[in-house]
């Protein structure tokens, strides 16, 4: 053990939770119990999927107080009344881009029982940090404070969070622009194949299809100021910084006809970034319709990579393009924003207030105009602005993982993911009559200018979107007939070219 380790046990000591004997807590409708194994893993048997969303809630509340309330904090943009000014870029970004705005917004379309399981779970991580925790955890007690109480709004605002920095496009939108203007569409040829050719999906054929690059062109006005960009992408760079990016995932699954038990094997590794502790919760959770062992993103309900006794599942990034940036004609008022037929039309303001530590509170307004947030800051004698359209910040359905654990069929698995409005995936399914599957999901819009490479002129007849691919037209697979699936990353289509058969199995 460290010298710095060791003097921080015995300054604050070990600030394990309440794992044995009983404890009351209000949000419960009848008794819950909870088992550690000898790794920590809690098995939850529940009577109700309220009580068993409040239950995993309730552990990862425990074990996780201290990350948990830094999400929640980058989710609320509520960093800097932490920490102090050094997080007032992050908090700045969380407020514009507006997660927790978009998703109290979204719980009014959510269906009652996915609220219920956020409600849940929310109570649920409230009560961890406090009643199954007998001192503060060591994040708090060094910086001070004490653990914020949860909702559903902040659950879902965290799914918002993780979609945004999981791999999109925005990121590469703003790199070719800044690699365009600087020079020219050469470079950006050169430097990124994309920008002249091959691409993932992207919109309905027709609508965005490869081959169809409207978006490749320079912006058809001088872009005014490389100030605007410089200072996005440094308030981007310092959100990012509080939860790191992985890359690379890969999984695969392979059908009994090739393996020595006659069953399939399914395997899943998402490459996440290594942090202290990890993103992903292991849990094993059991009521009396449903059971599910596996591991669930840290701060959400639902197994991402799990089984239920039946079926098998896991991930990868799905790499779809579901947002767009937008470049804004601001008004002279410099509330307006410039639409397709030259009228300039309303933004909402949205009046943001930022508490920081130790210094005055900074007001910020932000900006919505009818595409979506304004993410820049409105500079002097500036009239442009980059903002940002996501089907993540839509009111939108979402059911997902929250129900995978009900699936018999890889058919009513895949159908719980036509209404998943986040975190474009590549889902694996392998089950134990012996059927093996692939589906992309993650709902992705249909866009009537092409495929949105660069940041596109929101005041052109084709800038908006026409809605989303239909989940029916989204790529999947079954039972192909080499024997399995694997996806790394590489571009999702709905009959790709199979690599080399493997050889048969000695059986």
């Amino acid at each position: 053990m460290s010298f710095s380790r060791l003097l921080l046990r015995l300054a604050l000591g070990r600030r394990l939770p309440t794992t044995s004997g009983e404890l009351r807590v209000r949000g419960v409708s009848a008794p819950v119990t909870i088992r550690r194994d000898k790794w920590g893993v809690p098995h939850i048997d529940a009577s109700t999927d309220a009580d068993a969303h409040f239950a995993l809630g309730f552990c990862q509340g425990q074990d996780r107080a201290g990350q948990l309330e830094v999400m929640l904090r980058l989710v609320r943009g509520t960093m800097a009344e932490w920490v102090g000014a050094v997080a007032l870029p992050a908090d700045r970004m969380s407020r514009h881009i507006g997660f927790r705005r978009a998703a109290e917004t979204q719980l009014a379309a959510l269906g009652s029982d996915t609220r219920s399981a956020f409600e849940s779970f929310a109570a649920g991580v409230s009560a961890g940090t406090t009643t199954g925790l007998p001192q503060k955890p060591h994040e708090l007690a060094i910086v001070g404070g004490a653990p914020s109480s949860w909702d559903a709004a902040d659950v879902l605002g965290l799914l918002k969070l993780q979609s945004f920095l999981l791999p999109s496009n925005w990121d590469v939108e703003l790199a070719r622009l800044r690699i365009l203007l600087t020079d020219g569409p050469e470079a950006l040829r050169a430097l990124d194949p994309a920008a002249g050719g091959r691409e993932g999906v992207s919109g309905r054929a027709g609508e965005g299809a490869p081959g169809s690059h409207a978006g490749t062109h320079p912006p058809h006005r001088p872009f005014a100021s490389a100030t605007i960009l410089d200072t996005l992408a440094a308030d981007l760079s310092v959100l990012q910084a509080y939860l790191p990016r992985g890359g690379g995932s890969n999984n695969w699954v392979i059908s009994g006809a090739r393996t020595e038990s006659g069953k399939p094997l399914l395997a899943s590794d998402p490459h996440l970034a290594p942090t202290c502790p990890a993103p992903w919760y292991l849990a094993h959770v059991r009521t009396p319709e449903w059971e599910a062992t596996g591991a669930a993103l840290a701060g959400a309900p639902g197994f991402a990579i799990g089984h239920n006794g039946f079926a098998a599942w896991g991930v990868t990034a799905g790499l779809t393009d579901n947002s767009d940036l937008f470049l804004e004609t601001l008004g002279p008022d410099g509330r307006s924003v410039r639409q397709a037929d030259g009228a300039f039309v309303a933004c909402d303001v949205v009046k943001e207030i930022i508490r920081v530590k130790g210094a005055a509170d900074v007001v910020e307004d932000v900006l919505v105009t009818p595409r979506g947030p304004v993410l820049t800051p409105i500079l002097p004698n500036v009239n442009l602005a980059i903002s940002l359209s996501a089907i993540w910040l839509e009111p939108r359905p979402l059911v997902g993982f929250l129900h995978a654990p009900r699936a018999r069929s890889f058919d009513e698995f895949r159908r719980w993911f036509a209404e998943w409005p986040v975190l474009p995936l590549n889902l694996l399914y392998a089950d134990a009559e012996g059927t093996i599957g692939w589906q992309l999901v993650g709902e992705v819009p249909a866009r009537r200018g092409g495929a949105s490479l660069l940041p596109r002129p929101a005041d052109v007849s084709n800038a908006e979107w026409t809605g989303t691919v239909p989940f029916d037209e989204m790529p999947f697979r079954v039972n192909p007939e080499c024997g399995y699936l694997a996806t790394a990353n590489d571009p999702p289509t709905a009959e790709p070219t199979p690599p080399a058969p493997l050889a048969p199995c000695e059986k």
